[in-house]
């Protein structure tokens, strides 16, 4: 009968330890991607500036941003950057473009505009 309930008590703290730990990547996620909304306003910043705006759609909160490795495809505002780690935020196009919105690469230690991709 102690054997039983050990057994119990054993299945059920693997559960609610297994549903704590998806919680707690659920809180990660959702806080990973508040972290990143200033990355999003400087790179849309970037986008008004240079008047690309007109081609991407406006709510900016919503562009994708992913981390990448600087490289030739991008145009880099500095060279310096080639092989370093960076993020590239993407927005969505208002519709059917001829030219898509550049993709932006901002640096993660400063969040500054490195460099871009120019749509396609």
């Amino acid at each position: 009968m102690n054997i039983k309930m050990v057994y119990f008590a054993l299945k059920l703290f693997t559960i609610f330890w297994a549903i704590g730990c998806s919680n707690i990547q659920d809180d990660m996620k959702t806080t990973d991607t508040d972290n990143y909304n200033h990355i999003r306003e400087v790179a849309w910043e970037f986008i008004r500036e240079k008047g690309w705006d007109d081609t991407a759609r406006e709510d900016w909160q919503s562009a994708v941003v992913k981390q990448t490795i600087a490289d030739n495809s991008y145009e880099l505002l500095d060279p310096t950057f080639v092989g370093k780690e960076a993020l590239s935020v993407s927005f969505k196009d208002r519709g059917k473009v001829v030219i898509g919105t550049p993709s932006i690469l901002v640096d993660p230690a400063t969040n500054e505009v490195i460099g871009y991709m120019p749509g396609e």
